[in-house]
């Protein structure tokens, strides 16, 4: 049960600056199924810095649909039990509330963030950027709010149908929970919520095989 604890590693909210990018260097944890994911020591966090690189088949346009319906997060995003649309701030912006399950005894998570969406259609990129804000709202008594997340999407055109996704996510997941627990089962939540995702694409995409 230990390993649900990363649940909230993974949050499709969370996305970082592009400085995330630089600095240290990521060792790759796990390549399996076309999903790498890579580690690497935080300069903000106790937490590790964790990056996921893959195919996917299908359009930027087709992935911005999946980010953006925050309604259905829960079908796909590891251990999220409820997402829903707060506000939406412009067509390419938008805030949203997620609640996540944790393993007893710790508390679960939950996690205000603000979204936004750069599609360039000219050519073929989406860039997807999201920041916890962590007084949005009082806390509630049942959860320990996330205090500190930030997180990038950056997807490139490859072909007519398949694209590439890089996500990088640096978090703090508050409480009590003990960092190294944490990092050392950090490949959990990523490499299921990016199978989920790679489905959920594959879908749409039938005839389209990567």
């Amino acid at each position: 049960m230990l390993l649900r604890i990363v649940l909230f590693i993974c949050l499709q909210s969370q996305l970082l600056t592009g400085s995330v990018f630089a600095q240290k260097i990521w060792v790759l944890r796990k390549d399996k199924e076309g999903i790498k994911i890579s580690t690497r020591q935080s300069d903000r966090s106790k937490f590790n810095d964790i990056k996921v690189e893959m195919d996917l088949p299908g359009t930027i346009f087709q992935l911005a649909a999946i980010l953006t319906d925050v309604d259905n997060y829960a079908q796909w995003v590891y251990s999220t039990s409820k997402s829903i649309l707060i506000k939406k701030i412009t067509p390419n912006k938008l805030v949203y509330y997620s609640e996540f399950n944790a393993p007893w005894p710790a508390m679960n998570r939950d996690l205000y963030a603000v979204m936004e969406i750069t599609t360039d259609s000219i050519y073929h990129l989406l860039k997807v950027i999201s920041v916890g804000e962590q007084n949005y709202q009082p806390p509630k008594i049942d959860f320990v709010r996330i205090p500190f997340s930030k997180g990038l999407w950056n997807i490139t055109t490859v072909s007519e149908n398949v694209i590439h996704l890089i996500y990088v996510v640096e978090l703090d997941p508050g409480g009590s929970v003990p960092a190294w627990i944490v990092n050392i089962f950090s490949t959990k939540a990523p490499l299921e919520t990016f199978k989920n995702l790679k489905n959920k694409m594959a879908s749409l995409n039938k005839s389209v095989h990567v």
